[in-house]
């Protein structure tokens, strides 16, 4: 798979409850930028692969001042009607891009 530029949506979780108190996970949108996408290969794949998160991907942003908020847990990413959980979040040097290692969740489309 090849790297390409792409839109993406960053999603945050709303907690909220339902008519009888029980928790209910809501997304609201929080930012949509525009993102290089890129499958892992090699090492990195086959490593994946032994833990069964081979769908995972490399999304990475131009870092903004947003950016140092997010975290793994109250974030998710949206990309091509799929969500994504995002499993680490890594501030390369120069503080000028992040990156995304995110896995898509199966069955949620939008």
């Amino acid at each position: 798979m090849m790297p390409g530029r792409c839109r993406i949506v960053i999603q945050h979780k709303v907690d909220s409850f339902d008519a009888q108190q029980n928790p209910v996970e809501n997304w609201s949108n929080w930012q949509e930028m525009w993102a290089e996408k890129t499958a892992l290969f090699g090492q990195e794949y086959y490593a994946a692969k032994a833990v069964g998160e081979e769908q995972t991907v490399i999304f990475k942003i131009r870092r903004q001042w947003s950016a140092d908020q997010m975290n793994t847990v109250e974030y998710r990413l949206l990309y091509d009607g799929k969500a994504y959980d995002i499993k680490h979040i890594d501030h390369l040097p120069g503080h000028k891009w992040v990156k995304i290692r995110a896995i898509e969740r199966p069955g949620i489309r939008w």
